[in-house]
């Protein structure tokens, strides 16, 4: 009867090796802020959070000048940011989706400005093919109307060579 408990206590012992509440948050061993593995860190990402709710609520000649100064202190991830805003023209998306695909992001769960980025880019994605498809949709509306136009024109040239004849 002693045995059991004995066997019991020891299983958890060992099992408790390998618990989860034991490894990093990450939930991979030996993966550590600290490790260099993150691109960008915390305190980056602070920042660009307050630059982009400043350029956000900021006038368009305000928005232009952060931009620029936006351009000349990191041209790679604020900037892309800063272009991905909403409100930005298509053009600025692209580009911006063009500067977020060249950062080389820690798919690591602790690096949270590289998984702001990788966010960021894969909704900036879904938004460019959005646009992508109301382009083409607008298309195909255009073709339609001008199709149903000629055949209104058609059906008027019909009616009257009817009526002439």
């Amino acid at each position: 009867m002693l045995r059991l408990p004995l066997i019991v206590l020891t299983l958890a012992l060992l099992a408790g090796c390998q618990s989860p509440w034991l490894l990093p948050p990450s939930g991979q061993p030996g993966t550590g802020a600290d490790d260099g593995t993150c691109r960008f860190d915390e305190g980056q990402l602070n920042d660009w959070i307050k630059y982009e709710h400043r350029f956000i609520s900021s006038t368009i000649s305000d928005k232009r000048a952060l931009l620029v100064d936006a351009e000349q202190r990191q041209k790679t991830a604020l900037y892309a940011l800063l272009l991905s805003s909403p409100g930005q023209s298509q053009t600025q998306l692209e580009r911006a989706q063009q500067i977020l695909t060249t950062l080389p992001l820690s798919p690591l769960e602790h690096c949270r400005a590289d998984q702001y980025l990788a966010n960021h880019q894969r909704r900036l994605a879904l938004q460019l093919e959005a646009l992508q498809q109301i382009e083409t949709l607008q298309l195909q509306k255009m073709e339609l109307e001008r199709q149903v136009d000629a055949l209104t024109d058609l059906e008027r040239q019909i009616t009257r060579q009817r009526e002439e004849h």
